[in-house]
């Protein structure tokens, strides 16, 4: 794949950036035990990622400032502290370019509303698209960072990466129409999808994330894996989730050439019966498309 055709170029400027994804959401009560699990979840990040991150910001600065030793401390912070979680809209974003505007990967995004009904939290990686490469290694990345994790669902595949609060209509308005000719593309912004996620699932990618109780509702690990066509695996996922696998590797897909990812589709016929509802998918904007556009991508692998 020439990358360069996914790239957005504003002069010499690169201002977004193709990528790999990985989002995980979360409606479970903001107490200690799901603090333990986002402390997982980002310490693996670390783990892998956190020297190569250049600029960070939290929800209460108006722009990016050096990544320093201390940096992710903040966070830990945050999930150590029940009361924190539940009482305050919190957020934080980082990424790898050499300036505030070029959001290269990897980088990683958090954004906590413990006080809604239900509480909300999103967390997504970003990842080098050659990370799609070693698609085993991604797998058991994702298994290990999702251990204790409070799941709801959740989902990697390949997807855009940019500064929002710089280009973002700019960028959404070219990333639109590549959305619709890749099936394989998430989304850039996952919190959009957040509320509906709270109903179901709402996106299937190469790799789709169930937590223990959509797993219960659609039968559990076993049904799940009987009624799994070929081509699509059925593995374990923490404490009763599940990791629903759409073929060997990730795909983009290309509607033009008519590869429309027959893998993703089966998962999304897998999970289907406990997607999002069409009310909540309904009320879903994706910026650069049209309503009626919208509407058919954001259920192009469950119809």
């Amino acid at each position: 794949m020439d990358w360069s055709q996914l790239t957005l170029r504003d002069g010499k400027q690169v201002i977004a950036f193709p990528c790999v994804d990985l989002v995980a959401f979360s409606f479970d009560p903001p107490d200690a035990a799901a603090g333990k699990g986002f402390d997982r979840f980002v310490r693996a990040f670390a783990g892998r990622f956190a020297k190569r991150l250049s600029f960070y910001r939290t929800g209460d600065m108006k722009r990016f400032r050096p990544v320093e030793a201390g940096t992710l401390d903040a966070l830990y912070h945050w999930f150590s502290d029940p009361k924190t979680l539940a009482t305050k809209l919190l957020a934080f974003v980082a990424h790898s370019g050499e300036s505030e505007r070029s959001a290269l990967p990897p980088g990683l995004k958090v954004r906590l509303k413990g006080y809604d009904d239900p509480p909300g939290f999103m967390f997504r990686m970003v990842f080098p698209v050659e990370a799609a490469d070693k698609p085993d290694d991604l797998i058991s990345f994702a298994q290990d960072a999702l251990a204790d994790f409070p799941l709801a669902s959740g989902y990697c595949g390949y997807s855009f990466v940019w500064d929002e609060s710089a280009v973002d209509e700019q960028a959404n308005e070219w990333a639109g129409p590549l959305l619709l000719r890749h099936p394989g593309l998430n989304y850039e912004a996952p919190v959009t999808l957040s509320r509906a996620a709270a109903d179901g699932v709402v996106a299937v990618s190469w790799l789709t994330f169930l937590g223990p109780q959509i797993t219960k509702e659609l039968g559990g690990l076993k049904a799940l894996t009987k009624a799994a066509p070929a081509g699509v695996s059925v593995l374990p996922l923490g404490a009763g989730g599940t990791l629903i696998r759409a073929g060997e590797h990730a795909e983009l897909g290309d509607v033009n050439r008519r590869e429309r990812l027959p893998l993703y589709a089966a998962a999304g016929r897998l999970v289907s019966p406990r997607r999002a509802n069409d009310d909540e998918l309904a009320d879903l904007y994706i910026e650069g498309m049209s309503e009626e556009a919208a509407n058919a991508w954001l259920r192009r692998f469950f119809d």
